[in-house]
């Protein structure tokens, strides 16, 4: 596998939810940072790209989440390509935590060469494809989709009224802050699986009827995203979460995400997430009769 350093860092604790673990928007967050580092390797620099009104943009991101970071985890972000074309490129990295050789993400995201005030793609050029080439790998197993099948997108992208006749629960609302945006005003991939995060509870309220037991939390093991448009600064959003369906342990759920003024589409998502042991730090079964409550909640041929 030819892939290289593009992040190097460690868990803080700020970074971390009341599981204990760095949440996911974190991982998010990094995978666009080491796309940053990336994209110098590829000879497309910081200033070259400000200075054409550039930037690459994740279009579709698959995650598998491997193991759990704690505070005080070292760990490096690796990247390499596995497909690459004058349209777009496939781009995978890795996140390791450093002195266990373990994986603790593997992240999957098509990527382009974006004009940020049009939103249109551009092409990249024969010397970025050859640079590209020089850091061609493959997709490992513990990289490649599980629980997520990657079937077609809706086409058109669902509409805010299609999650209301979905009775879809309504989770995170809200603005667009300077937090979540990048440097021309943008919402990042972090901010989308931030806001997504934050919503959750809300989502899991309406599912369950009621909290958690004490001491068991949950987990993300896996994700999908579709980016359709980039909302800017002081937009407000909000995110809509139906449940698909059911394992022994596992939930599958559908997240879309609409800017309200417009009632459009600006990204879907799916997960697979777990039921949690805080003290064992593993997955739990979900009882049967919490079970018999959710299945009421699915939502038969939900997809994004």
């Amino acid at each position: 596998m030819s892939m290289i350093d593009v992040v190097r860092s460690s868990v803080n604790t700020w970074e971390c939810d009341q599981m204990g673990h760095m949440n996911v928007r974190h991982y998010f967050g990094r995978a666009d940072a080491g796309l940053s580092t990336l994209a110098l390797a590829l000879g497309l620099s910081p200033s070259t790209l400000r200075s054409a009104g550039l930037r690459l943009r994740a279009h579709e991101q698959h995650v598998r989440f491997n193991r759990e970071m704690r505070p005080g985890t070292a760990y490096t972000v690796s990247a390499g390509v596995l497909e690459q074309s004058p349209q777009a490129l496939q781009v995978y990295e890795e996140i390791r935590m450093v002195g266990r050789s373990e994986i603790a993400a593997a992240i999957s995201s098509q990527v382009t060469l974006v004009d940020v005030a049009s939103e249109q793609r551009g092409l990249f050029d024969n010397a970025t494809l050859q640079r590209a080439q020089a850091l061609r790998t493959e997709l490992p197993a513990h990289g490649a989709p599980r629980g997520i099948e990657l079937t077609p997108p809706r086409d058109p992208p669902p509409r805010r009224d299609d999650a209301s006749a979905q009775r879809m629960t309504g989770a995170y609302l809200g603005p667009v802050l300077p937090e979540d945006c990048d440097a021309y005003g943008q919402m990042t991939e972090a901010a989308f699986m931030a806001r997504i995060s934050d919503g959750i509870a809300h989502f899991f309220r309406a599912v369950r009827e009621g909290l958690r037991p004490d001491g068991v939390g949950g987990a993300a093991l896996e994700y999908r995203y579709l980016f359709h448009h980039r909302p800017r600064l002081g937009d407000v959003i909000e995110v809509r979460t139906g449940l698909k369906g059911l394992g022994n342990k596992t939930l599958h759920m559908c997240h879309w995400v609409f800017e309200v003024e417009s009632g459009r589409c600006v990204a879907t998502s799916e997960a697979v997430a777990v039921s949690f042991d805080l003290t064992a730090r593993k997955a739990v079964a979900i009882p049967d009769d919490i079970r018999a409550g959710m299945l009421l909640h699915v939502v038969p041929g939900l997809s994004i």
